[in-house]
């Protein structure tokens, strides 16, 4: 099991490293809200609430973070149009059910049935699909200032290098002030967001308003989100050095995640689902502790009280998020990379090398497949099919 360095460090500052978690996903999370019309601060409190509970369903086991699903983007926008944002929400709860559904599925087939679906051939390409697949939106903020975004970098990879005892496991943190500073010196701060921003503020808590004609426009979002989040538990557990499809097993994370992504669609939130940023985290700091992920839940709830944290938060320029998404988005290919090593993968083997191929160049690629209006099956998704039915047709011998 891979080294996990947390015990090294006290509560208090285990809360302070919980907060690199939060502003990890921030940027992503407040992005789908930002597109459907979904209120910022609701995200924030659902996304929160909806990691603890994920961590309660996994019992602490998996040190998974939740954020808003981007699979759900183009469906709360077709919902709200023909009806409303509260329409969606209902939508948004039918596929926290789904989320349950497949997880008693999985339960029943039982873990050896998945580790046969999922092995390390096809896991591994996976995981790096998820992390290259992100390359293009760390790129995309980073270019506006490649000055701002190499220092952040930079400020990155000497924390985490050369930094010493508490300091080296918050490079995130400290890396995005260095770049914040710089952006302040550099005059590419917006301020309007804390400006206009309240000290002290509730969420804007919606109901949902329930409709058979938004739960079939919104819901079957959720196959596309579930094999997304399989491939992210795989990926966590092979960060942490620990078989998540064992302890606690998939079926739990379903359940968290179905359970979370409900009471998310109650609240006025999006739906949720694990997010690779955060795989990151745990990669460059070895610090695997739930307790420290489930902090960084509890400074997103309290974020959603406090509107001015959430509006310097907004803030941070694109370059300096992107400058330490290189990085995050990096190590999580770097974990599928160390996969297929640790497997003892042959890839002088054909079969092999062509799964590994084929799942590579279909989900970097950018392949997308629209099945219908607001519903696509997305690279990572089409990737993930393909070397699940290419291990299933090709003889073994090959």
């Amino acid at each position: 099991m891979a080294e996990d360095i947390s015990a090294r460090f006290s509560t208090t500052q285990k809360v302070f490293i919980g907060l690199q978690h939060t502003l990890a996903m921030l940027g992503a999370t407040v992005l789908v809200p930002v597109l459907t019309g979904l209120n910022v601060s609701a995200t924030l409190f659902a996304v929160g609430v909806g990691t603890l509970l994920f961590h309660f369903f996994t019992n602490r086991r998996v040190p998974g973070f939740l954020g808003s699903s981007f699979a759900f983007i183009a469906p709360i926008v077709i919902a709200a149009d023909r009806l409303s944002l509260r329409h969606a929400q209902a939508g948004i709860i039918g596929a926290g059910i789904v989320y349950i559904l497949v997880g008693y599925l999985v339960q029943i087939a039982g873990p050896d049935r998945v580790r046969k679906v999922f092995p390390a051939v096809v896991t591994g390409p996976v995981i790096m699909v998820i992390g290259l697949g992100l390359a293009p939106v760390a790129i995309s903020s980073a270019q506006a200032n490649w000055l701002i975004a190499g220092l952040t970098l930079l400020a990155v990879i000497a924390i985490s290098i050369f930094a010493k005892g508490f300091l080296k496991v918050i490079p995130i943190l400290l890396g995005l002030v260095v770049g914040y500073v710089a952006a302040m010196l550099a005059g590419i701060v917006d301020y309007t967001p804390i400006t206009q921003a309240a000290w002290v503020g509730l969420p804007g808590f919606t109901l949902p308003v329930f409709s058979w004609e938004v739960l079939l426009i919104v819901t079957p979002a959720a196959i596309v989100s579930i094999i997304e989040h399989i491939g992210d538990i795989l990926a966590i557990g092979n960060t942490i050095g620990q078989d998540t499809t064992k302890d606690p097993g998939l079926p739990p994370t379903l359940y968290g995640g179905g359970v979370a992504t409900i009471v998310s669609g109650f609240l006025g939130g999006p739906s949720l689902t694990t997010y690779g940023e955060n795989i990151g985290v745990l990669a460059l700091t070895g610090i695997y502790s739930t307790f420290v992920v489930s902090m960084g839940a509890v400074w997103a709830v309290l974020m959603a009280f406090i509107p001015k944290v959430e509006g310097i938060i907004i803030s941070i320029p694109g370059p300096v998020i992107g400058g330490v998404s290189i990085l995050l988005y990096g190590m999580i290919a770097a974990v599928g990379i160390r996969t297929l090593i640790e497997n003892r993968v042959n890839l002088l083997a054909a079969r092999n090398l062509i799964i590994v191929s084929a799942v590579l160049i279909i989900g970097v690629g950018g392949v997308a497949i629209e099945v219908f209006e607001g519903f696509e099956l997305s690279a990572m998704v089409l990737a993930a099919v393909t070397g699940i039915l290419l291990h299933q047709v090709l003889p073994a011998s090959s």
